[in-house]
Formats: C-alpha cells, sequence, structure tokens
C-alpha cells in the first residue's frame, strides 16, 4: 500500500482523552481552483496526515471532484491515514478546475457516513457540493422545524433537506432553499456573490460570538466560494479560520508540513498553470499565505480571488458564469432583500458602478 504520510497506516500515535476533550478541535477543509486542469496530489498528501497522525481529525474523510459537468464524489467514515478511499484518490490523480475535500472531527451526529462531508445536491441543473468548519448555534437544534429560514424561503415550500445531524449539512440546504426561492432565473456571479455574503450575514447575525462558520462551496465545473468566520470553541487554543495561497509563475519549492516532503513547482507546472489552495490551516512552509478576514467572501475562478461582487463581472463576461440547461440567465436581476440588508433591493449595475453586464 502507498503510505501518504511516511508510516504505516494501522502505526497511529495515542492521542489521549483529556487532549480531545482541551483542544475542542473541529474539521479541517481543502479547496483548490486552477487556471488549468491539475491533480491534488501533493496538498491531498499533507492534508490526509492530519486525518489521525499529525492531528485528531480521524472520524472521516470525504473529497468532491468536478470533472465537467460532473462531480465525483469519495466518503469515507475511516481515518484518512487509514482509508483505501484516500489511497485510491493519492494514486488515481483526476485532473480538475475545482475541488474540495474535509477531515471530520465529529462535534454534532454520529460517525457514520451520511455525516461525512462533502454534502451534495442538484440545483438548477448544477452539482454543488459543500464543506464546512464550525458550529453554527442556529443550526445545531435537532428539531429541524425550529431551524431559522433564510431569505425568502417558506416552510412547506423547501425543497432541500439534510439526511444526517450536522449543522453543516442543515447549512447547506438552507442556503440552496434560500437561492431556489429569490431566483426565478439563472443568477450572474456578481449577483450570486452578493447573495451569498448577505446569506452569511444572516446565518451569523445576533450570535456572531457563539458562530464559527468556516465554508467552501462549489457551485460548478469552474467556481468556488469560501468563507469564513473564525474563532475558537470554549475552552480551546485551536483557531478554526480558513487560509489561501496562490501559487503562479515563477514557481517555486514548497515543502509539506505535516510529512517530510517536497515538490518543486518550476519542474512540473506550466507557464499557464496558477492554483488557488485554500485550507484550514497551512499545508507548506512557503511564504504567500493569507488568512482570510473576519466575514470575508472569496470566490475562486482559474486560481484567482474574488472578494466583491463587481470583480467577479469580469468573470462573468469571459463566460465562466453557472452554467445550466435548465434556467436561462438573467443579466438584470437585483440584489435581494435579506432579512440582514434593510437597506433594500440594489441593482447589480449600482454595485458595479453602473457598468453593465
Amino acid at each position: 500500500c502507498v503510505l501518504l504520510c511516511g508510516v504505516h497506516p494501522r502505526i497511529l500515535p495515542t492521542l489521549s482523552v483529556p487532549y480531545l476533550v482541551a483542544e475542542r478541535a473541529m474539521c479541517q477543509l481543502l479547496g483548490m481552483n486552477c487556471a488549468d486542469k491539475t491533480d491534488c496530489s501533493f496538498s491531498f498528501r499533507g492534508f490526509c496526515c492530519r486525518g489521525g497522525q499529525t492531528d485528531i481529525h480521524a472520524h472521516g474523510l470525504g473529497v468532491a471532484i468536478y470533472e465537467g459537468k460532473g462531480l465525483r464524489t469519495f466518503l469515507d467514515t475511516l481515518p484518512a491515514t487509514e482509508s483505501p478511499i484516500a489511497q485510491l484518490v493519492a494514486q488515481y490523480p483526476i485532473k480538475t478546475y475545482n475541488m474540495m475535500a474535509h477531515i471530520r472531527y465529529a462535534t454534532q451526529g454520529d460517525v457514520s457516513l451520511e455525516n461525512v462531508h462533502p454534502f451534495q445536491r442538484e440545483m438548477w441543473g448544477i452539482q454543488w457540493c459543500f464543506a464546512h468548519n464550525g458550529e453554527v448555534p442556529k443550526f445545531s437544534i435537532q428539531n429541524v422545524d425550529e431551524h431559522p429560514l433564510l431569505g425568502k424561503t417558506r416552510r412547506g415550500e423547501m425543497s432541500y433537506h439534510a439526511v444526517g445531524d450536522t449543522d453543516s449539512e442543515a447549512v447547506f440546504c438552507a442556503i440552496l432553499n434560500a437561492l431556489k426561492a429569490e431566483f426565478s432565473e439563472l443568477p450572474t456571479l456578481p449577483v450570486l456573490h452578493e447573495t451569498i455574503r448577505l446569506l452569511c450575514d444572516e446565518i451569523i447575525a445576533e450570535q456572531q460570538d457563539e458562530t464559527i462558520f468556516n465554508f467552501l462551496l462549489g457551485c460548478g465545473e469552474y467556481t468556488l466560494f469560501a468563507y469564513s468566520w473564525p474563532g475558537r470553541r470554549p475552552g480551546s487554543t485551536v483557531w478554526n479560520g480558513l487560509y489561501y495561497i496562490v501559487r503562479e509563475p515563477p514557481f517555486k519549492t514548497a515543502k509539506l508540513i505535516d510529512v517530510d516532503y517536497e515538490i518543486d513547482f518550476g519542474k512540473v507546472m506550466s507557464p499557464t498553470d496558477r492554483v488557488a489552495v485554500i485550507t484550514t490551516k497551512p499545508l507548506t512552509n512557503e511564504d504567500g499565505w493569507k488568512e482570510f478576514k473576519r466575514g470575508e467572501l472569496l470566490m475562486f475562478d482559474k486560481g484567482l480571488p474574488y472578494s466583491k461582487p463587481c470583480d467577479c463581472e469580469q468573470v462573468e463576461l469571459a463566460g465562466r458564469g453557472l452554467c445550466s440547461k435548465a434556467l436561462r440567465k438573467s443579466f438584470s436581476a437585483p440584489i435581494p432583500i435579506m432579512s440582514s440588508s434593510p437597506s433594500g433591493v440594489r441593482d447589480i449595475t449600482d454595485i458595479c458602478r453602473g457598468a453593465a453586464i
């Protein structure tokens, strides 16, 4: 068997129960968005070590990799360092523009397949996937009738429901229900960016101190959203946020933190390559890692981050927006009214300073 972390997967360090309780750990995220199709084998190798060897996220592994309009998902309840599925993904490097992975430390819900991230749903003829790190009190209540409805969602008209017991899946379904309730036509990327940001504001409203909300949201072959509302659980020293790095020419050598392995990207990448890696904690010792600001929503396309709706306009105009056979696209949709946005409807042209989309 190929050893991802340099040790036999059955020979893992024993972590004491007091350590687990004191640290109050959470899950970890890995995302990758690329200009040219690239495999995630380097980052995935270091990431998997945190699933039971160098860290305690040993309650499941999930990977979602976009291929065209399709989405390959791999889920396992075993620790990443023991998982044959992790070995499969490592040995079968699938090149993609867009992917995400998750290693779980169960704070809500059993260690079972239905609770393993990323979660996947179809909406508007597009495969959406979602992975989360944190704790969202509003959606931690097991009685789903007590979960808040986001945006224009109405109870009894919801299309998406959680299968498992996690607040993460419940939040994902709530976001999709709100988007579906808001739009009868396919939104452009600037409109989608602003709408997701308003939904995030609504999710954390009135519970900013108690909420930790970091997520990756994939919505098709090219587009990856990442949001961070960071924090640490009571009694924990573990900071839960998001970091990202953009690797582009001139490429340098990078060494993984969690395993003795390095690669000279200058020898394996082409001049047109550019890759953004998003993760809970930096995976390498190289310069260039940036921590997300509190409440920051970034959209990634071709390995570049876009922080504002008007920045997303150029991506939409390049033909890399949402693509669906089921719904036609609206180029004049207003920004919706949300409970956290009392200013009312703003046309996207206002956001983009009058630029026509």
